[in-house]
């Protein structure tokens, strides 16, 4: 039964972000990591080690004078009490039934212009996914998914579930750009 809510709460989720996308207009087009000034990161923080991988990957990129927005998905509550200044976050309490994040605690990432959007999200992650797809980023960049595929610009199939991994073909592919 449980399953069966869920599974209605995600169908409504994705019914409104459809209603979203018919307003937002933006303009996309693809961006080298060499060329963006720019980078938002979306994270699941699942446990302390995913949140020093991501800080790692945003302190590269920050050391390549890049300016890194990080916003974290919080699925335990216990450890923000450990989580540093540097990261946004949203949590279960910040999500309304269907999985849609609360606008306040997402607007300074749906109203800005990043030159690249990442997702490191390797499943999915409807408050992320929702909030990436309403952002007015020029670049989106998550991992393969059939159900979100139209709201990226650029995808990657992977088998890495680490943040780490994924980041590092990530890099890859962005350096291959042009």
């Amino acid at each position: 039964m449980k399953k069966i809510f869920n599974q209605l709460r995600l169908r409504s989720g994705f019914a409104r972000l459809k209603q979203e996308l018919k307003k937002l207009k933006r303009q996309s087009h693809s961006v080298s990591l060499s060329e963006a000034e720019n980078i938002a990161i979306l994270v699941p923080i699942k446990n302390e080690s995913e949140l020093a991988e991501v800080e790692q990957f945003a302190k590269t990129l920050e050391n390549e004078n890049k300016k890194v927005k990080l916003l974290g998905f919080l699925f335990d509550s216990s450890l923000k009490s450990k989580l540093s200044k540097n990261i946004d976050l949203i949590s279960n309490e910040d999500i309304k039934w269907n999985y849609i994040p609360d606008r306040e605690k997402i607007k300074g990432f749906v109203n800005k212009e990043f030159d690249i959007l990442i997702n490191l999200c390797t499943d999915l992650c409807f408050p992320l996914m929702y909030t990436a797809a309403i952002s007015k980023s020029m670049f989106k960049i998550a991992a393969y998914d059939a159900r979100q595929a139209a709201f990226f610009d650029f995808m990657i199939e992977t088998n890495e579930a680490g943040i780490t991994e994924f980041s590092r073909e990530i890099r890859y592919y962005l350096d291959k750009v042009k």
